[in-house]
């Protein structure tokens, strides 16, 4: 999705009012939303990690307006509080995916917020998904059914990008096509023709969506 600039700057919009204070990135990749927050994000700090080393050795070549701390390393050997943290596609990589969950919470500071993003539907589980390495897609029971914490409040959810959905319910469930190493015509297509008349037509919160946005505040 490193050329969809049009989406990008879509799911940009959708959190960047919480970008404030102390910042953690996880699951950065190629930081094309590491530019985004550092080009647009008004911040203390951002500290943006991947457990891929490729990733990291190029997104370390981009340059930053705002001096940034990149590293390779895992969610559980991280350190610190931060007041915005950013996760997106990145827990549906994680077999164990409550402990992933209450990890990452455990680094929000009083009044922290985590914006987090997964695929969604268990009905749009595909070979794409199993390729890219899912165990899972969610419905908002499920990701409502880890555990939280009574200083944890979830004050917002919904889905996200209902026409991506039903594009991929097409391409990979009922024509059972695509390959996971040549999606670039497919992404170009979508970020050039859909995305602009998505964003402008459809409300934010469809009734079913390719991704479930959840975003949490820790209260003290």
């Amino acid at each position: 999705m490193q050329k969809a600039t049009n989406y990008n700057q879509w799911t940009f919009e959708l959190f960047s009012e919480y970008i404030r204070g102390d910042v953690l990135e996880v699951g950065c990749g190629v930081g094309s939303f590491t530019k985004l927050i550092d080009d647009h994000g008004n911040f203390d700090s951002l500290y943006a990690i991947d457990i891929s080393q490729p990733a990291i050795d190029f997104i370390k070549e981009k340059k930053f307006r705002n001096k940034i701390k990149i590293e390779c390393i895992d969610l559980v050997n991280t350190q610190g509080a931060y007041d915005f943290i950013l996760c997106m596609n990145v827990m549906e990589h994680v077999e164990d995916d409550k402990n992933f969950f209450r990890k990452i919470l455990s680094l929000l500071k009083k009044n922290g917020v985590l914006f987090l993003l997964v695929p969604s539907h268990k009905f749009l589980y595909s070979n794409f998904d199993k390729a890219a390495g899912h165990f899972k897609r969610y419905s908002k029971n499920e990701m409502n059914s880890l555990d939280i914490t009574p200083d944890i409040q979830l004050i917002n959810q919904y889905y996200f990008n209902m026409i991506g959905a039903l594009g991929y319910w097409v391409v990979y469930k009922a024509l059972k096509s695509g390959n996971i190493n040549d999606t670039e015509g497919e992404i170009g297509m979508f970020d050039k023709y859909v995305v602009p008349f998505s964003k402008k037509i459809l409300p934010l919160k469809v009734p079913f969506g390719i991704s479930l946005i959840s975003i949490y505040k820790k209260l003290n």
